[in-house]
């Protein structure tokens, strides 16, 4: 099984007002909605893929900024396991969790990467704390010692 496609539909990022501390990034993702496709092959072969439509979101706290990306993944795979993806989550709003890891760890890549872009566009602090050198021999992080 595979991802075939990613997009986008919608990009916001707000800054709400100035920065102040303390300053919590919560990330968020939801899938909202499974829909079936068909893909037309050659000699009128027909394959069955799921179009999974998300939101991520990144919420500072407490409301002083907000990222929200919103967008679609094109799933293939075997037709009898698609089926059962889509079966189970019209039942209860969940689905395989291998199928799940393949999706959820794909938007978040994505996801994560643009909107570190965006954040430091409009100079918010990265969601995500990044790596940085440290002189040989200095102190330990600490959470106090993060700048943004």
């Amino acid at each position: 099984m595979a991802i075939v496609s990613f997009s986008f539909d919608k990009i916001s990022i707000e800054k709400k007002k100035p920065l102040e501390v303390p300053l919590k990034a919560k990330t968020s993702i939801k899938v909202l909605e499974i829909k079936e496709e068909e893909l037309n092959l050659a000699g009128g072969r027909k394959d069955l893929l799921l179009r999974f439509f998300f939101e991520y979101a990144v919420d500072y706290q407490p409301n002083q900024a907000a990222v929200l990306l919103a967008g679609n993944v094109l799933y293939s795979g075997k037709r009898e396991d698609l089926e059962k993806v889509v079966k189970e989550w019209r039942k209860t709003k969940k689905f395989n969790p291998q199928v799940s890891k393949d999706v959820l760890n794909h938007v978040f890549m994505r996801c994560n990467i643009k909107a570190l872009s965006f954040e430091q566009e409009v100079n918010i602090p990265p969601h995500i704390v990044l790596p940085h050198l440290q002189p040989a021999g200095g102190k330990k992080n600490k959470v106090e010692d993060y700048i943004g």
